[in-house]
C-alpha cells in the first residue's frame, strides 16, 4: 500500500528489466543464429563464460537501479528519485498533472506489473514521470492519489469504487472494425513487421528480393489476374485492419468518477487512461464513409500527452443520435454544435484542381502502360471530381457559446469541438486567388495535438467572425 511521505521502491521485478530489455535488442540476432545452425561442442568456454559475466553485470545493474529508484507520493506533488552514477531527482506538482496512466506493454504484462505514466504539459517525448514496475493494485492505488481533490483524505481517495459506464459488447466491437476500414493500423503493423523480416531475409535468403523480381517479370499475367490480385489483397487489409482494431480495443470501457475519466482497452497491450474531464483540450468525431451510412461516429479526445499523434478513444462506435448525450455525460462542457456556415461554392475550383491533376497524372500513366484498356482509368475523374464535391460540402464553422467548431474531410469527415480557454493559437489564411473571391482558411490549434485544426476557403465573414471572437477574448486576458 502506498503511503503519503513514504518513499516507496518498484516492484522487485524491475531488476529483471536490463537483462529482458538487452535479450530482446538481441533477439533478432539469436534467431538467426539458431537458425543457421550452432555446433555446441565447438563453442570456445571463454564464450559461455562471457555470457554469463553479462548476465551477471545486467543482473547487478538491475539491483541497484532497483535500489536507486525510488518515488515519494507528498501532500501536493510526487518526487522520484533515480540514477546510480548520476541521480536525478524530479519533482512532479499535482496540479500540472493532466493524465495519469496504466500500462501494460507486452513485457510488463508477463511479468504481471503495471507501468505507471504520468503526464503533463511541456512536450517532451517521453511521459514526465515514469514509473515501470508496480503491482496492479498500487498501481490503481497511486493513480487515484495523483488525481484526488487536494482536500480530499489519502483514504477516501482510495476507498472510492468506479462503476462502468459504458462497455463495449463484443458485437460492437466486431461490427465497428469491420467498418472502421482503419487501413493506417494496417500499415504499421506490415512495416514493423518488414523491418523485423528483413534483418532474417538478408541473412537467410540474401537473394530474395531479386530472385522474386526476376520470377515477376517473366510471367505475363492477364489484366483479370491482376484485378483478382488487387481484390485479393484489398480483403486481406480488410480482414488484417479488423483483426488489429480487435486486438487494439478489446475490453473497451469508458469510466467516470465525479470529474474523473477513466478508460481502458486492449487485449496484448493493456492501457488504463485516467484524466480530469476539465483537462479535456478537444472533441473529434470521426464518421467514416461505411460509418456515415450506418449513422454511427467515433468520438476522440484531444488531452495532453507525450504521444502527441494520440487521441483517446471515448467511444468507438456511437449512434450520431446519441452524440450530445455522451457529451453531455462525459464532457458537459462540449456540446454537438451544429454547422451553421459551410463552405461556399465558389470555393469548388480550391477544393477540386489538386485532386484532379493528380487524377490526369494517374491515368496518363495507366494509358501509357496498358494503352487502349487503360482509358477505362478515365472514369476516375469524374469520381474524384464528385469527391471533391462531397469535401466542399462537409466543410463548416459554426460559433455560439464560447465554442468554435470546425469540419472537414479528407476520407473521413471530422468534426472538431474547441472551446475557447483551451485554443492556444489561430491563424487565417489566404492565396491570391481566394483572397479575390473572398475565402479564408481558418485554422486552429489546441495544447496537445501536434498540428492544427484547419478548414480550407471558408465564407470571409465567417472566418472574421471567428478570428475577431478569439482576438477579443485574447485582449481580454
Amino acid at each position: 500500500m502506498i503511503k503519503r511521505n513514504k518513499p516507496r521502491r518498484l516492484h522487485p521485478i524491475y531488476m529483471l528489466f536490463p537483462l529482458f530489455n538487452t535479450v530482446k535488442g538481441l533477439l533478432p540476432l539469436i534467431i538467426i543464429t539458431l537458425l543457421q545452425g550452432v555446433n555446441w561442442s565447438g563453442v570456445n568456454g571463454y564464450v559461455y563464460l562471457g555470457i554469463l559475466a553479462a548476465v551477471t553485470l545486467l543482473m547487478f545493474l538491475g539491483l541497484f537501479g532497483w535500489r536507486k529508484f525510488s518515488f515519494t507520493v507528498e501532500d501536493d506533488r510526487i518526487v522520484i528519485r533515480k540514477g546510480i552514477l548520476f541521480r536525478d531527482e524530479k519533482t512532479i506538482y499535482f496540479g500540472r498533472i493532466h493524465s495519469v496512466n496504466l500500462e501494460q506493454p507486452i513485457l510488463q504484462r508477463l511479468l504481471g506489473v503495471t507501468q505507471v505514466k504520468i503526464e503533463t504539459p511541456g512536450g517532451n517525448k517521453k511521459a514526465d514521470g515514469i514509473l515501470a514496475a508496480l503491482n496492479e493494485k498500487d498501481a490503481r492505488q497511486l493513480q487515484r492519489l495523483l488525481l484526488a481533490p487536494h482536500d480530499q483524505p489519502a483514504e477516501a481517495a482510495v476507498q472510492q469504487q468506479q462503476q462502468p459506464n459504458y462497455q463495449l459488447t463484443p458485437g460492437q466491437l466486431l461490427l465497428a472494425a469491420a467498418t472502421s476500414l482503419n487501413f493506417g493500423l494496417v500499415v504499421a503493423f506490415i512495416a514493423g513487421i518488414f523491418s523485423l523480416a528483413d534483418d532474417f531475409i538478408n541473412e537467410l535468403a540474401p537473394n530474395l528480393y531479386s530472385t522474386l523480381y526476376k520470377e515477376s517479370t517473366s510471367v505475363n499475367p492477364s489484366y483479370t489476374v491482376i484485378a483478382v490480385i488487387a481484390v485479393c489483397g484489398l480483403a486481406a487489409a480488410w480482414l488484417l485492419s479488423l483483426v488489429l482494431y480487435v486486438i487494439k480495443f478489446a475490453g473497451f470501457t469508458a469510466n467516470k468518477q465525479d470529474d474523473q475519466i477513466s478508460i481502458s482497452y486492449g487485449l496484448l497491450e493493456k492501457k488504463v487512461h485516467h484524466f480530469d474531464a476539465g483537462k479535456v483540450q478537444a472533441v473529434i468525431v470521426a464518421e467514416g464513409l461505411l460509418h456515415q451510412w450506418i449513422g454511427f461516429a467515433q468520438i476522440q479526445l484531444q488531452v495532453v500527452s507525450s504521444d502527441k499523434t494520440e487521441r483517446l478513444m471515448l467511444h468507438p462506435f456511437i449512434s450520431a443520435a446519441s452524440l450530445q448525450s455522451v457529451l453531455a455525460c462525459y464532457v458537459p462542457q462540449f456540446t454537438a454544435a451544429e454547422i451553421r456556415a459551410s463552405a461556399p461554392k465558389r470555393a469548388f475550383f480550391d477544393y477540386v484542381w489538386k485532386g484532379q491533376l493528380v487524377t490526369i497524372l494517374l491515368c496518363a500513366f495507366f494509358i501509357y502502360f496498358f494503352h487502349i484498356h487503360g482509358l477505362w482509368s478515365l472514369i476516375l475523374l469524374p469520381l474524384a471530381a464528385a469527391w471533391s464535391w462531397s469535401c466542399l460540402s462537409a466543410a463548416g464553422m459554426s460559433l455560439e457559446d464560447g465554442q468554435l467548431t470546425l469540419r472537414k474531410r479528407s476520407l473521413t469527415r471530422m468534426t472538431y469541438y474547441m472551446r475557447r480557454p483551451q485554443i492556444v493559437s489561430m491563424t487565417t489564411r489566404r492565396t491570391r486567388g481566394q483572397q479575390k473571391r473572398r475565402l479564408l482558411t481558418v485554422s486552429a490549434h489546441v495544447l496537445g495535438s501536434p498540428q492544427a485544426y484547419r478548414v480550407h476557403c471558408l465564407e470571409r465573414d465567417d472566418a472574421e467572425k471567428a478570428w475577431r471572437w478569439y482576438s477579443r477574448h485574447q485582449a481580454g486576458k
